[in-house]
């Protein structure tokens, strides 16, 4: 099979088990947020969002440095493996030692023994890591899927029916545990039929993996910081339950995208990898693969935004309808996310995770005041207004820091990459709104909810087929064909 036929197939596999994924998580915090008080479902994304980091360093950019090298010989696999274990014990000791500590640091006592039971995951995450790298370096992104659903199936189980009996976050925290065992015994089983590690270590061997991953690790760190401070400084100054409607309100907006995203840059990051040299091919590619990415979450994060008013208090309750504005905002916030988040698989590939370190070590220096001083002045809104701001900002500045160094002089290109999605989904934003203020207070939320979302459909079909623009012609000719995503790949 070729490296198109591979990615095209992996992309479908991807696809399927990342919505399905995506689906178990709204459902999930969906049903959590209705049966948990404010108070419990704030300390459950609090600290999930502390845990994000400890998951972040016990990596250290290992799995995806594996993926980048064309070569890597067996003593190198092994020592990353046993390296990746004991940076996870490490992390597991640490987390469990400073609970106290970071719950303290953030006013929310009641963070402390959730952060403790969520460290131990950190002992059993890392023997899937290479696994997984392995099976994603060859493609094989079907039998990847599978397992990743599972464990994700097994955690929404175990967390739903729980919560049931006790409401309560630390019910949530136990899922997850059940969810990354599972992860982590499917893909120990399958991996060490491709390769099993040795008794073997040597920090020589594997100097080139450190450097690359910890250039990754620092990039996302501080792109860490830049993501979940605004959560933490709500925490902090607010308490949890308003950090935790924040949230939600994030996760509905903002993380899809980047979960959904993966479905095609997850796939094109060892592609791109292995065209690596090719310059004008990879450019070509990149600004198709920025458009696709944006025909996919713009007309949806924009009609998010629209139908936010009827969607929040007939999906989450009207408790949480103080967050209408705020998920407003974050939908932007979230499409303006969408368009950077592909730019990490064409720095991987080339292995100038360096650059976008860097630009992320700036915005931080904006991002830290910003959201502080937002926070102290507007609360949750003036958190969200900051972090509009900035994105907006990164949108030119991204061009000019990372794209430009990597595939040469292209602005127009990029903007027009970013211009095609946003055109086509104009129509759906004005549609859906002006249909809400229309039928408000004549009919039932959820009739008003279905016409939004039915409109916006269809106002956004409407856009796709009277467009005469190349690429939108070209996806529509392979939708006809049952082969989605073969445009993508059409230069390899």
């Amino acid at each position: 099979m070729s490296l198109r036929e591979k990615t095209i197939s992996g992309a479908k596999w991807s696809a399927v088990s990342t919505l399905t994924i995506i689906g178990l998580g709204m459902v999930q915090m969906t049903v959590l947020a209705r049966m948990f008080d404010s108070h419990q479902f704030g300390l459950l994304t609090v600290s999930l969002v502390i845990i994000a980091l400890a998951d972040m360093l016990s990596d250290f950019g290992i799995a995806n440095s594996i993926i980048q090298r064309k070569e890597i010989s067996q003593l190198e696999l092994t020592t990353l493996y046993w390296l990746n274990v004991g940076i996870g014990v490490v992390v597991c000791v640490l987390a469990f030692s400073l609970s106290n500590v970071i719950a303290g640091g953030l006013r929310n006592p009641d963070l402390a023994p959730l952060i403790r039971t969520l460290a131990f995951v950190f002992v059993v995450i890392p023997h899937g890591l290479q696994f997984r790298a392995l099976m994603q370096k060859e493609l094989e992104f079907n039998k990847i899927g599978v397992i990743e659903t599972l464990s994700v199936l097994s955690g929404f189980t175990f967390t739903v029916i729980s919560a049931h009996y006790w409401p309560v976050a630390m019910t949530a925290i136990w899922g997850y545990l059940v969810n990354s065992a599972v992860r982590t015994v499917l893909f120990g089983f399958y991996g060490r039929k491709i390769y099993h590690p040795g008794l073997q270590f040597s920090l020589k061997s594997v100097a080139a993996n450190l450097r690359f991953g910890a250039w990754l690790t620092a990039d996302s760190v501080v792109n860490y910081i830049n993501t979940n401070l605004s959560t933490l400084v709500l925490a902090r100054i607010l308490g949890a339950s308003v950090a935790g409607g924040y949230n939600l309100a994030y996760n509905m907006a903002v993380v899809p995208p980047m979960k959904l995203n993966p479905i095609i840059t997850r796939v094109l990051f060892p592609a791109f990898a292995k065209i690596q040299d090719d310059i004008d091919k990879l450019r070509v590619n990149f600004y198709k693969l920025l458009s696709v990415v944006g025909i996919i979450n713009f007309p949806a994060l924009l009609g998010l935004m629209a139908v936010s008013s009827t969607f929040v208090p007939l999906v989450f309750g009207e408790k949480w309808n103080f967050i209408i504005p705020i998920l407003q905002l974050l939908s932007i916030v979230g499409v303006l996310r969408a368009i950077g988040n592909p730019i990490g698989s064409l720095l991987m590939a080339k292995a100038r995770v360096d650059i976008s370190f860097k630009f992320n070590v700036f915005k931080t220096f904006l991002f830290i005041p910003g959201i502080i001083l937002g926070g102290e002045l507007g609360g949750a809104l003036g958190v969200t207004i900051a972090f509009l701001i900035i994105q907006i900002l990164n949108l030119f500045l991204t061009y000019f820091v990372m794209i430009k160094p990597v595939l040469g002089p292209s602005y127009r290109a990029y903007m027009l990459s970013v211009w095609l999605p946003f055109y086509l989904s104009l129509p759906t934003l004005v549609v859906s709104w002006c249909l809400g203020l229309a039928m408000k207070g004549h009919a039932p939320l959820s009739v008003v909810f279905a016409s939004q979302v039915i409109a916006g459909v269809a106002a956004f079909v409407a856009m796709l087929v009277i467009s005469r623009n190349s690429l939108v012609v070209e996806l529509k000719r392979q939708l006809c064909r049952n082969d989605r995503l073969k445009t993508l790949l059409r230069a390899w």
